[in-house]
């Protein structure tokens, strides 16, 4: 089974990389990312986008802008049905048919993952922790067979989202003093059902950007203690939470690179185009003091701040930079708290956002 998910996904990448001739590779970065993970439902909702004032393909659009790859979340059982398996493979199939990359992000469970919240999916909740690692290894496993059968295997997978304080709570949270034992149990499980269904597939460990970057290195650090067999080093990135001093992120590119050798990526990134709003849902940015200075909230402040950061993190030592939801406009049937953080005005017209070749 292992040598036929190898040679399948051997024979797709081979395919996956003579239709995407047609993306542009001239930028300094290799990873060169979109997580659209929002745009089934937006699809659903009826929203469209414009170039040039023409109703376009969204994945056209990206091309343009000279995104690569396209990162997608995957919740186990969502209790309103997006981002579930079938919908994410939906999105996927169509990515990978454009010729992008594909990037997904298994967060292991039902909802949003992150450093205040890592619930164990409702179907596992009264597992035992044994019982856990079990459904942890075969949940992964049967998620990449479901996209194998699909013809859109993953080129690189997550396992877990913004993990720093551990996932799959209670069981895999980081104890008090630093004792990650049955998190990094959890997820080498995890890891090791990746490596089994095919090597081909990278794997990166996801935490964010933190002030004190030697929290950052100790994480990855613990990673290496505990012979979790990755290959890149993703964070998030967000000037408005991690804080307006931008050489956070090249202080710990350079850390990173250092001291682990992997490849390092800014996982998730955004910033505004304009203060203003378009519906009634509250932004998740709209004060002047979220912003960093010089990089005003303008569609030139936008473009400055995506290539001083490419900028960063390739001189750095690292590979990639991916937005968050860069496509994320609001409609009457999807408020939405990003939609100022977009690559598109407030009647989804394409900025001109794209990662440039050269700085």
């Amino acid at each position: 089974m292992k040598i036929k998910s190898a040679f399948i996904f051997l024979f797709l990448g081979i395919l996956s990389a003579c239709k995407s001739s047609d993306v542009r590779s001239d930028s300094i970065l290799e990873y060169r990312g979109a997580d659209i993970s929002y745009f089934y439902r937006q699809e659903q909702s009826g929203v469209q986008f414009y170039s040039n004032g023409k109703e376009a393909e969204l994945f056209d659009i990206l091309k343009e802008a000279g995104v690569n790859w396209i990162r997608l979340r995957l919740w186990h059982t969502p209790s309103n049905g997006w981002n579930n398996l079938e919908k994410t493979i939906s999105v996927a199939r169509r990515a990978k048919a454009s010729g992008f990359k594909l990037l997904l992000d298994i967060h292991y469970s039902d909802s949003w993952a992150d450093p205040s919240s890592q619930a164990l999916p409702a179907e596992w909740e009264t597992y035992s922790f044994d019982r856990l690692n079990e459904a942890v290894s075969s949940y992964t496993e049967s998620v990449l067979s479901a996209f194998s059968q699909a013809d859109c295997i993953p080129d690189m997978v997550q396992t877990g989202n913004e993990i720093s304080n551990g996932m799959l709570w209670p069981y895999g949270k980081i104890k008090e003093g630093g004792d990650c034992s049955d998190f990094m149990a959890l997820l080498g499980t995890a890891v090791t059902a990746v490596r089994n269904f095919s090597p081909y597939v990278k794997i990166m460990l996801h935490i964010p950007c933190d002030k004190d970057i030697q929290r950052v290195v100790w994480w990855y650090s613990q990673a290496e203690k505990y012979c979790i067999d990755y290959d890149v080093i993703g964070l998030s990135y967000y000037s408005f939470f991690t804080g307006t001093d931008f050489s956070i992120v090249s202080d710990t590119v350079q850390n990173l690179k250092k001291q682990f050798d992997k490849e390092i990526c800014i996982a998730e990134t955004s910033y505004p185009w304009t203060l203003g709003w378009n519906d009634n849902e509250n932004n998740l940015v709209g004060l002047e003091e979220q912003l960093i200075p010089g990089f005003p909230a303008s569609r030139e402040g936008q473009q400055r701040y995506l290539n001083e950061l490419c900028r960063m993190v390739s001189s750095s030592g690292g590979s990639g930079v991916f937005w968050w939801e860069p496509q994320a406009v609001s409609s009457p049937t999807f408020p939405s708290s990003l939609e100022n953080l977009t690559w598109f005005d407030f009647n989804n017209e394409y900025l001109g956002i794209e990662f440039q070749s050269s700085f």
